[in-house]
């Protein structure tokens, strides 16, 4: 997998990481409003500020799983975030000088691990510092070979690939809030 990190990823340096994954092919993603946090106008039911942000996944990654994740574990989506507020679901800074990425680990089963890095793109200043971690889910849904990556947001029953998808008219998902998706050798995998 071209994603695949050759040594623990605490022992990549800022400069190497970066020289890494400005390497990777990045595609098949989506640009979305988030929920923010950090305003008075992020909160409450209909909130009236959010932040925007793009998701990528790595191209060429169609057997993603954490299974496959190596001992060091595989780099599977960049995210951006290009609004003017911190996201709130994963903490997403708006600033132009910093990505993040996320990295999937072994786990147990099919479930992996998922760790967020924010890397600071500054020349002569990048660094990498592990931000949050959590579950890597597979959704179960029929593997499709040979698709194009593609990372947005969703959950496993509003994603594209579910036979559970609601059809009719009522919005049962929120991409403000939903997690991180990414196409995977199990259909879909959440970055929960």
């Amino acid at each position: 997998m071209p994603g695949q990190l050759t040594k623990p990823i605490d022992q990549y340096t800022g400069e190497e990481f970066y020289d890494f994954v400005q390497k990777l092919k990045w595609g098949g993603g989506a640009e979305k409003d988030r929920k923010c946090k950090g305003d008075p106008g992020c909160d409450g039911t209909n909130p009236s500020k959010q932040t925007v942000v793009r998701v990528d996944a790595v191209d060429g990654q169609d057997s993603l799983a954490a299974e496959l994740s190596g001992p060091n574990g595989v780099v599977a989506v960049r995210a951006q975030n290009r609004g003017t507020l911190v996201e709130d679901r994963y903490g997403l800074k708006p600033d132009k000088q910093i990505e993040y990425y996320i990295v999937v680990l072994p786990g147990t089963g099919q479930n992996g691990r998922w760790q967020l890095e924010e890397v600071v793109t500054t020349p002569g200043n990048r660094s990498h510092t592990k931000v949050s971690d959590g579950v890597f889910r597979s959704c179960n849904h029929p593997y499709r070979p040979g698709r194009v990556n593609r990372a947005n947001f969703y959950t496993c029953a509003n994603s594209p690939q579910s036979d559970s998808v609601q059809k009719s008219g009522l919005v049962m998902f929120d991409p403000k809030t939903d997690p991180v998706w990414v196409d995977c050798d199990h259909g879909c995998c959440l970055v929960d």
